[in-house]
């Protein structure tokens, strides 16, 4: 009204439909901010003006943005390999497979392979001593076969060799132990935590990762349950060569 302009010769300045000058001067929202600030400048403000409302818009539209249902959820491959160089404290559970830092080359291609980063070369990560790994897994993995069952016998050795390292603990939930995490009471999938800001959890065709507050600190409380379900130490190992040899006289019998 103070610059003596129409609605219509507004919305010619501004390149937008007239009814959106209306929905703008009743105080409903436009999905675009970008709309308002044209808006602003077909008012030929003073450029401070224009600058100090453009800003003020831009701020309200941020601060109001519903928040999407995808917020906090990564498809992107690769990224565990990133986030697992960079972590401090790594935690992971597998139910059925071999957690992938875990993995020997004989047990990568014999899986086909299982994730994106059995590819690249992750054994490095494990000789930093400056950071924690704590692997949890079902006794069920001990004793899945990927292809023929050769490459089990070196998955295992390589397992209790792993474990032996200072920065490095590993739980076997043993068959037959329930576990409890207080949101499920069965290992419905595997995960890998970093540090307490992201999750990651494979599919046979993505590579999910959530980043979101409230899924870290339920995954948290999760591995914390599983890992309760858990032997370590002398335990675990002795369960680990059990599942070697009774993994021998099978493979022994068949072939």
């Amino acid at each position: 009204m103070a610059a003596g302009l129409s609605g219509m010769e507004l919305a010619r300045r501004a390149g937008v439909p007239q009814p959106t000058v209306s929905r703008v001067e009743t105080g409903r929202r436009v999905a675009d901010v970008e709309v308002v600030v044209r808006l602003l400048g077909g008012l030929e403000l003073a450029p401070a003006e224009l600058e100090r409302l453009a800003s003020v818009v831009r701020e309200a539209y941020a601060g109001s943005v519903p928040r999407r249902v995808d917020a906090g959820v990564s498809f992107r491959r690769g990224l565990a390999v990133e986030l697992e160089r960079a972590a401090s404290v790594v935690r992971s559970f597998e139910a059925m497979v071999v957690p992938g830092l875990l993995r020997t080359a004989g047990y990568v291609q014999a899986a086909k392979p299982v994730s994106a980063g059995d590819g690249v070369e992750r054994s490095a990560v494990l000789g930093d001593e400056g950071r924690r790994f704590t692997f949890v897994i079902s006794e069920h993995v001990l004793r899945t076969w990927p292809g023929s069952g050769a490459c089990m016998p070196g998955q295992l050795a390589h397992l209790v060799a792993v474990a032996g390292r200072p920065n490095v603990r590993l739980g076997v939930v043993p068959a037959g132990v329930g576990v409890d995490s207080g949101w499920s009471g069965v290992p419905l999938h595997g995960f890998t935590l970093y540090d307490e800001a992201a999750v990651t959890v494979e599919t046979f065709t993505r590579e999910l990762t959530l980043t979101g507050e409230a899924d870290v600190r339920a995954y948290v409380e999760i591995f914390k349950g599983f890992a309760r379900s858990a032997v370590f130490g002398d335990e675990a190992l002795g369960l680990v060569e059990r599942a070697g040899r009774d993994l021998g006289k099978a493979l022994g019998s068949i072939h």
